[in-house]
């Protein structure tokens, strides 16, 4: 068996009909609707609403646990942090991006918290060496 091949008669009105269909696909995909297709439906996104007060339970670089309580504020789109510990009070303050919130509170490396749709944070600092997970007070 070989391939078939059309008469030769035939092969003008293959190429007209090839050339019509390629010129009928060029018009239809210059269409506005269809070259610039309509954006998609914004995906939903993880808005935290983070302000309140928190208990808290962490560990020092030590591996030493601490407990205490903080509260957060937050004034365009930048987190407000008062935490009581042990007697004494820290302050820090920092950008909540996405899920994120990352905390300068005066020392050398800031607190990363992950910001959970539970309303908890999860945070590390002292370059990972240390913890302080924050959950809401209801």
């Amino acid at each position: 068996m070989g391939i078939r091949t059309p008469k030769a008669s035939l092969l003008p009105l293959i190429r007209k009909l090839a050339a019509a269909l390629i010129v009928a696909v060029m018009a239809l995909t210059s269409l506005p609707w269809l070259s610039n297709p309509a954006p998609a439906a914004p995906k939903a996104v993880f808005a935290p609403q983070i302000e309140g007060t928190y208990s808290v339970q962490g560990t020092n670089p030590s591996g030493a646990a601490y407990q205490g309580r903080a509260t957060i504020t937050v004034k365009d789109n930048t987190a407000y942090i008062r935490w009581e510990i042990a007697g004494d009070t820290f302050h820090g303050q920092g950008p909540v991006k996405g899920n994120q919130l990352v905390v300068d509170w005066g020392e050398a490396d800031p607190v990363i918290y992950q910001i959970n749709p539970d309303g908890s944070l999860f945070g590390t600092w002292a370059k990972g060496r240390a913890t302080d997970n924050l959950r809401p007070i209801k």
